[in-house]
């Protein structure tokens, strides 16, 4: 298999961010009734987690672990050349215990711009803490065992990147993989709710079980590829500093006859207060929550935390992650 080689720079990826939602942060003003909700802060019932050492007794190993396993798949090769197949990696964690003959609920997780598959689950930097995370919070009974798969936007041939609007398409172009080979190659192998049937229809009917988050780059494919595309399939998303997306656009396609019927079960929205994409991610959701209010209601479907020490970094994601499965899965 090709190593993946995707040239995105650090420097232009963060740029990309601090420039926000395009026309929409250099055009659009804040309405009264966003600054009032940005002033406003929300209740929640969660007892969400707001600085990044909230969760570290979590990060220390834990004697029931969980399972990696390393999938590889065939894909068309969506990015570069869609009649061309290539093979793709992704990892998935199986909780401690983790029985075949059970149902479990699934959260596909994705990484950020410059990373890959790895960064979560398997890379020798985060994914040991990753894992202890996990495996405690099951342990402790925090959220029910579920399977965690990491995949890549990434393409499995070298691509040259040289803007912003180019590192950027990949969050758009990977709702195609994500639908057709992602989801249907993991819960085809693995005891989910789909209970081995990855038809379309049968994915669609079990999508209360189906998660998807990112941070970054993976934040905003948590909006373009599970919200304003999928959504009929993915009834829980978290995003994790980073929108980059028009509210009139969100709107539109939540709004299509295609997807208008599928409610949105829990978006969490997590960054730190001195995140690069703080101010355009907390800007575009609460525009999202005032444009459509049918769909979106801070406090029972909706939340926005804001991790109070926390910078764009894996410390502020992992925080996120934890947030996350205070909810998700849960009714």
């Amino acid at each position: 298999m090709k190593k993946t080689k995707v040239f995105l720079s650090l420097g232009l990826i963060v740029c990309g961010l601090l420039t926000g939602c395009g026309k929409q942060t250099e055009t659009a003003s804040v309405t009264n009734a966003q600054a009032q909700a940005k002033d406003t802060a929300v209740e929640y019932q969660w007892d969400f987690v707001k600085k990044t050492t909230g969760i570290d007794d979590l990060k220390q190993e834990c004697d029931e672990k969980g399972e990696l396993t390393k999938l590889e798949y065939e894909t068309p090769n969506y990015p570069v050349n869609p009649e061309e197949t290539v093979t793709k990696e992704m990892w998935v964690y199986t909780p401690y215990g983790y029985d075949p003959a059970k149902e479990y609920n699934i959260l596909y997780l994705m990484h950020g711009g410059g990373e890959s598959e790895i960064y979560w689950l398997a890379g020798e930097r985060w994914g040991p803490t990753t894992r202890n995370v996990l495996d405690n919070m099951i342990k402790n009974k925090v959220c029910d065992p579920f399977i965690v798969v990491t995949p890549t936007f990434n393409p499995a041939t070298e691509m040259d990147i040289d803007n912003a609007e180019g590192a950027e398409d990949l969050t758009y172009v990977f709702a195609d993989e994500l639908r057709n080979q992602v989801v249907p190659t993991v819960e085809s192998q693995f005891s989910t709710y789909a209970d081995g049937d990855v038809s379309e229809e049968n994915l669609i009917a079990t999508r209360d079980h189906r998660a998807f988050a990112g941070f970054s780059m993976g934040s905003m494919t948590s909006i373009h590829c599970s919200l304003m595309k999928n959504v009929d399939m993915f009834s829980w998303v978290g995003s994790y500093s980073g929108a980059k997306t028009e509210v009139d656009d969100f709107k539109n396609a939540l709004e299509s006859d295609e997807y208008k019927d599928y409610a949105v079960k829990f978006w969490y929205n997590g960054n730190g207060k001195g995140d690069i994409a703080h101010d355009e991610h907390d800007e575009f959701c609460h525009g999202v929550v005032e444009a459509m209010p049918e769909r979106f209601v801070d406090g029972e479907n909706f939340a926005w935390v804001d991790i109070k020490d926390g910078s764009h970094s894996y410390q502020s994601w992992v925080v996120d992650l934890y947030n996350c499965m205070l909810v998700f899965f849960k009714e």
